[in-house]
């Protein structure tokens, strides 16, 4: 119950209306006054962040804070049986676990045909949407309804049951792999590859079920497919190749019309990937094209995963308009700033704080970009982001301080990165960042830098594997210093 106010804060207008109509399906005409729904308006409005209980309970004319905490569990309890019964119908994994729930109320009162011939109803679902979790359950149901129930063909539910776990363990441990290289790809933030030894063992799965026939007939493990291939050419970086998959992998679901609700955000997810592959390939036209795409698929099926993926929208309006429209990208950062989604996820604060800094620091706006990385930096979860990110900004914040002169802190912050990242920089692939902290060193001391400078380039401007990410432009920063 202690989120209570979060979700009814959450809650769309069409889900109030039909908890409204929910708690008064029995309430009679004679009276219509309900304390738990003056409450619910109460707290939906946000008024108890300005009140006591002692005043809340004065306000409502609730007796005692007794009846106030009753009074919360029962607007708790509603409103998890009002969203239950709005959305189950929604859902084709909800509609089979609500025959699997009633299978069991039936086997209880010993009608144990009603009680099979709803899991029965469970299964044909589950089967069709590939729902093996939810087999998994209903197959142990079975069986053991078949303790009672000897008409059961208890041979045929064991094997069938064993054929489940084989595909679930095939499942979870494609998934392992997507999670874990998924949680890279988001703190990394595209600064820092995968361990290789991740992407070889993706590489190796991903061709054992290429290998697979029963496998490859089923459009979920299609779609599993289709995510461990696209990650594993993200992850090398192989972005031309990587789009022209996107393309065709879209074409072909959606001539086979293979999207649906239940996996509509694979559709969202494919679109993602489409917009950023095409800003990484300098195809802002396009990429932009399919943002619009990805907006118009967020608002399919009662918009259900619009907040999900609102981010995605902003972030590619972002990047491809930081190239063509920088105003443009300040805009739509800002308006990104006040989502309240956006804001309560440190990776996606992280985004708005150095974009909005990169845009500042490209316009000469140092004191303003200064202040975006500042809040980035003091952010509760920056400590959790990737080490090879937090390098990166604060790199960039010594940059800043060099622009506003600030020699004295941008000298002590070199010490400071230089002594917790030294295992970092011994890695040949940061080699260009360590030589420019050398040049920022020699211009914090006021030496002559065009000779190290000049040599800093020739070495790097060919070299540089162009799939590692950094968050400004070195060569155009360093060349400021050339005469």
């Amino acid at each position: 119950m202690k989120d209570l106010e979060k979700i009814i804060e959450s809650l769309t207008k069409d889900e109030i209306r039909f908890y409204k109509l929910f708690i008064n399906r029995t309430t009679s005409a004679k009276n219509k006054s309900r304390k738990d729904e003056e409450l619910f308006n109460f707290l939906k409005k946000g008024k108890q962040k300005d009140h006591s209980t002692k005043e809340i309970l004065k306000k409502l004319s609730i007796s005692n804070s007794n009846n106030y905490y009753q009074l919360k569990n029962r607007i708790y309890n509603d409103i998890n049986n009002s969203m239950t019964w709005q959305h189950i119908s929604k859902d084709k994994q909800s509609s089979s676990f609500s025959y699997i729930l009633l299978a069991r109320v039936f086997k209880n009162r010993a009608e144990l045909e009603i009680s099979f011939n709803y899991l029965l109803k469970a299964e044909k679902i589950a089967i069709k949407e590939e729902l093996y979790e939810l087999l998994s359950i209903i197959y142990t149901e079975i069986i053991e309804l078949s303790h009672e129930l000897i008409s059961i063909d208890i041979e045929n539910y064991i094997k069938l049951k064993e054929y489940n776990i084989n595909m679930l363990r095939e499942i979870d441990q494609i998934d392992i792999l997507l999670a874990r290289i998924m949680y890279d790809i988001k703190t990394k933030q595209n600064f820092s590859k995968s361990e290789a030894s991740l992407t070889n063992i993706i590489n190796k799965k991903f061709t054992e079920t290429r290998q697979n026939e029963i496998l490859l007939n089923s459009p979920r493990f299609k779609l599993r497919l289709f995510k461990m291939y696209s990650r594993i050419l993200l992850q090398n970086g192989e972005f031309l190749a990587l789009q022209d998959f996107l393309l065709a992998s879209l074409e072909q679901f959606n001539k086979e019309k293979f999207f649906n609700r239940n996996n509509h955000e694979e559709k969202l997810t494919l679109l993602t990937y489409l917009v950023n592959c095409s800003y990484k390939n300098k195809e802002y036209k396009l990429s932009l094209k399919y943002a619009e795409k990805l907006k118009e698929a967020m608002s399919e099926y009662d918009a259900f995963l619009q907040d999900k993926y609102m981010f995605y929208y902003y972030n590619a309006l972002v990047l491809n308009y930081g190239e063509t429209d920088i105003q443009k990208s300040l805009k739509v950062l800002k308006e990104a700033s006040q989502n309240e989604v956006i804001k309560s996820i440190p990776a996606y604060s992280s985004f708005i704080y150095l974009n909005t800094s990169i845009i500042y620091f490209q316009t000469e706006q140092f004191k303003l970009s200064q202040k975006n990385i500042s809040r980035l930096i003091l952010q509760h979860d920056f400590v959790n982001l990737d080490n090879v990110f937090q390098f990166q900004v604060y790199l960039l914040q010594i940059i800043l301080k060099v622009e506003l002169k600030d020699f004295i802190s941008a000298k002590e912050k070199v010490k400071t990165l230089l002594s917790c990242y030294k295992k970092l920089l011994k890695d040949k692939i940061y080699s260009i960042d360590k030589d420019l902290i050398s040049i920022i060193n020699d211009i914090i001391d006021n030496k002559s830098v065009e000779e190290k400078i000049r040599a800093f380039i020739k070495t790097y401007s060919d070299t540089i594997n162009p799939s590692r990410t950094t968050v400004i432009d070195y060569f155009s920063w360093v060349k400021k210093f050339l005469k």
